[in-house]
């Protein structure tokens, strides 16, 4: 015997457009006048898009939604533009990021595809080299290079290992002051 799953379940107790979670009565007289029906909503052919435009509330919309996993659009192109103004809690910086980000992609060309390794093989080649060659425990200012021969000692050769460094056990093993490591270690936390 076969399972009968939660959207069957709830398709066999909706008589009634007013049955469906998040349906009143003005919902329902638009849904009954849309081209689409409340079977629609259970069985996801119906878009947030298709909610909308059928003239649903954009909050009631955006409830049907989510209860039912509708997705925003069944056209591609502008979905991210739109969601961008309806996504609660963005600053306008991100939701223009997120609307530019719905643009055509370019292929990037080998001279400018470096960064990711996805160039000719010299150019991925350096730039593997970049990313993984660690930052010289020189460029925290308080750190000149007879420090760095000392801080060597104690295995503190780059910025990141001196960001994660126990102040008092390298204090300790090179005998310096304590709350001068951790000056040390706090500048290069924040060059991270």
């Amino acid at each position: 015997m076969r399972a009968v799953t939660e959207n069957e379940t709830r398709k066999a107790d909706v008589t009634e457009t007013t049955d469906v979670k998040f349906v009143g009565p003005a919902t329902a007289a638009v849904i009954d006048d849309a081209s689409f029906g409340v079977e629609a909503i259970q069985n996801r052919t119906v878009s947030y898009e298709m909610l909308r435009e059928a003239g649903v509330n954009p909050g009631v919309a955006g409830r049907l939604r989510r209860e039912h996993s509708l997705s925003w659009s069944f056209e591609s192109g502008n979905d991210l533009t739109d969601r961008s103004t309806q996504v609660r809690g963005l600053q306008d910086e991100e939701r223009a990021w997120i609307a530019a980000s719905s643009g055509d992609w370019e292929r990037e060309t080998p001279e400018t595809a470096t960064t990711d390794g996805s160039g000719e093989a010299e150019a991925e080649e350096a730039a593997w080299r970049d990313r993984s060659s660690p930052d010289p425990v020189t460029d925290v200012p308080e750190i000149d290079d007879r420090l760095a021969d000392e801080l060597a000692e104690a295995g503190i050769t780059s910025v990141r290992s001196l960001a994660i460094a126990n102040p008092e056990r390298v204090a300790d093993s090179l005998s310096f002051d304590r709350n001068r490591v951790t000056k040390w270690r706090d500048s290069a936390h924040e060059l991270l």
